[in-house]
């Protein structure tokens, strides 16, 4: 071939299965297909280099290949045995090899940043007790280590000196805060240094995709020749991840009882119920009385450890979702009043991202217990490793600066393409074609997204989250089958790679800003509540968040009012025309 004008790697195929070298599997396919994308996403130096994935299985037949390349320059899937290998990588060269020449040592020396998905993150972190390279960017690393390390000497501190401290993790929208929370809680788990830790989320779809995750991870690695112990897998998960409610409750009902923890992470702290949701709640469900708010409950237990006890806090902001969420002040203003003995560790920067009137920034800064430590917020977006500006879209989508929004949208759009179309069926087929060996894609729409019924897609209240995140693409309760709807109480704070975001009418477009339904009996009634219509532009957020790598957003066309009234055209065309035509989003 000449001078150097291709790199041939060589990697070998996880499952140990002789049908391997007689049969081109799926599975090996898949996983021939990822290291491709792992070079393509992830690889400095093959970033603008065709990269071909070749799956050989050296006694199958001879295969039929396509020679032809995605956008991005990944080659197609190609296959091959014993005899065709060298004509197959000939065949890739042909068409796509050219004479400049490539830099060994410096495509070798490249570095190498994957973004794990949330899952990957907590399998490598359970497995490892490390996430190593979380963040795809040199800057949203040096956020993730500095406050890891900061994080690491609060522990320390507490351990050595028996103090109770509390740390407030704060970052922009898909910082990492997730990550850093399943890292922090992995390395707390010292059976030398006699600490435990235990991760927490009021997020039952996040808990139970995780733990189902991380108890399937663990089987796969056991030797085939051991037993495989399902159910203590499922035992040590359970205690590494935990559902907020159960992990309340358990302490609940033993009062007396010292948690076995020393360190709780406590992910989307600001979602705790209030005073009056929980007091409720508990007396309802374990006919128990209780006077406090959740994050004075979970302080009140943690200070029963007569050693130490450390609560990190994960606060994400804009995405509070639900009734009875009491904010993050209520965490600050127990701590400083119903306690004596906790310590408390925050950035600044929490007060910029907080409204002025639901945190109470005298309470704070005036506490001699509260302490600022700027690395306790991470600065740098890495959820789409393809753009950081993603989230910065959204919001400014969301809040009507239509201006802002199209200047960020062409600033992005090669990296993160996001389009916008009335045509439900192009935009599965546009998603099915852009979906390659494990990634993820599905249909997410609102809650209150109840007149798409006729374009065929129903919002269900209860589904399979599990399978909707884990199942293989061949099964249809995968996400990727695209034919179950999963609205924002399911996916948040997970993530797919790509999504379809259907847009009803619950959220309309007006020459006024935006207007707030929800859908009761035969008809559409108006949101009146501030909270209420916060809590409807929140959920579009989050499902207009989840994709790391692109996103269509579905308007239906509507009818005629006098067809079928809750679906008048206006509804829709209104908020196409701003989407399309105020925000610049091109049509798919």
């Amino acid at each position: 071939m000449g001078s150097i004008l291709c790199q041939v790697l060589v990697f070998p195929l996880k499952w140990a299965n002789p049908t391997t070298i007689t049969q081109y599997l799926a599975r090996d396919a898949e996983q021939a297909e990822d290291y491709a994308l792992d070079l393509k996403n992830f690889h400095k130096e093959s970033e603008n280099l065709y990269v071909c994935p070749i799956l050989i299985a050296t006694e199958a037949d001879a295969y039929n290949n396509t020679v032809g390349a995605y956008s991005d320059k990944q080659v197609f899937l190609q296959k091959a045995n014993k005899d065709t290998m060298m004509s197959c990588i000939t065949d890739v060269y042909n068409k796509y090899g050219s004479d400049e020449e490539i830099d060994f040592n410096a495509w070798y020396n490249s570095q190498y940043c994957p973004t794990p998905t949330i899952i990957e993150a907590a399998v490598e972190a359970y497995i490892n007790n490390t996430v190593e390279d979380i963040a795809h960017s040199e800057a949203g690393q040096a956020d993730i280590d500095a406050c890891e390390e900061e994080v690491s000497k609060i522990v320390e501190y507490a351990k050595n000196n028996n103090k109770k401290c509390i740390c407030f993790i704060t970052g922009v929208p898909g910082a990492g805060k997730t990550l850093v929370g399943l890292d922090l809680a992995s390395k707390n788990l010292s059976v030398e240094n006699n600490t435990k830790a235990v991760y927490l989320s009021g997020n039952g779809p996040l808990v139970a995709v995780l733990r189902k995750a991380l108890v399937e991870n663990s089987i796969k690695r056991k030797n085939s020749k051991e037993k495989i112990d399902k159910k203590a897998a499922r035992t040590a998960v359970q205690a590494f991840i935990q559902a907020a409610y159960q992990f309340r409750k358990d302490n609940l009902l033993h009062p007396d009882n010292e948690p076995p923890e020393n360190v709780l992470i406590f992910d989307e702290a600001q979602r705790c119920w209030d005073k009056n949701q929980l007091t409720k709640f508990v007396k309802n469900k374990m006919g128990k009385d209780i006077d406090m708010s959740e994050p004075e409950c979970f302080i009140e237990i943690m200070n029963r450890r007569k050693d130490w006890a450390v609560i990190i806090c994960l606060v994400g902001l804009g995405q509070d979702i639900y009734d009875g969420e009491v904010g993050i002040n209520e965490w600050f203003r127990s701590a400083i009043e119903d306690f004596d003995d906790w310590e408390l560790y925050y950035s600044e920067k929490i007060f910029e991202q907080i409204e002025d009137n639901a945190i109470d920034r005298d309470l704070i800064t005036n506490s001699p217990k509260a302490h600022i430590v700027k690395e306790l917020h991470l600065s740098t977006g890495i959820r789409s490793f393809r753009s950081q500006r993603q989230s910065e879209l959204i919001d400014n989508l969301l809040a009507g600066n239509s201006e802002i929004a199209k200047e960020i949208y062409n600033d992005i759009f090669d990296k993160y393409p996001i389009y916008v179309t009335r045509d439900i069926k192009k935009a599965k087929d546009y998603t099915r074609k852009k979906v390659r060996g494990s990634q993820r894609c599905g249909i997410v729409a609102c809650s209150s997204a109840q007149r798409l019924k006729p374009d065929g897609l129903f919002v269900p209240t209860n589904i399979d989250v599990e399978n909707w995140f884990l199942a293989p693409k061949e099964d249809l309760r995968s996400s990727n089958a695209m034919e179950v709807v999963a609205s924002e109480f399911k996916v948040q704070g997970l993530e797919i790679d790509y999504s379809i975001v259907c847009w009803d009418a619950d959220l309309r477009r007006t020459s006024k800003g935006w207007d707030y339904y929800n859908f009761r009996g035969t008809k559409w009634q108006h949101r009146n509540q501030p909270i209420q219509q916060r809590y409807l532009i929140n959920a579009y957020r989050v499902l207009l968040t989840r994709a790391r790598q692109s996103m269509i957003i579905f308007v239906p066309e509507g009818d005629d009012v006098e067809i079928d009234p809750t679906r008048d055209r206006k509804f829709y065309d209104s908020i196409y025309n701003y989407l399309h035509i105020d925000c610049g989003i091109r049509e798919l």
